[in-house]
């Protein structure tokens, strides 16, 4: 009795799961291209760092106006 398969011991099921196989590759494909197009709009550490950069610069500024701004007016109301 010869106890090797030659028919690959699937049972005819190899066509429906290759052809399951290939249409997941095709949606994962797809779901890769719209990360591809997503990843495209991300923030980079350099953007990042030039955007905290402006913040905290605009930040100092506005501390510091305010702080002049409340001298004078200190100035002005107990000068």
């Amino acid at each position: 009795m010869d106890t090797t398969r030659n028919d690959g011991g699937d049972g005819g099921s190899l066509e429906p799961r290759v052809a399951r196989l290939e249409s997941d590759v095709m949606q994962i494909k797809i779901e890769l291209t719209k990360l591809t197009t997503r990843s495209e709009e991300f923030a980079t550490k350099g953007d990042l760092h030039k955007e905290i950069s402006a913040q905290t610069k605009w930040l100092a500024a506005t501390i510091i106006g305010t702080a002049g701004l409340a001298l004078a007016v200190a100035r002005y109301l107990f000068g």
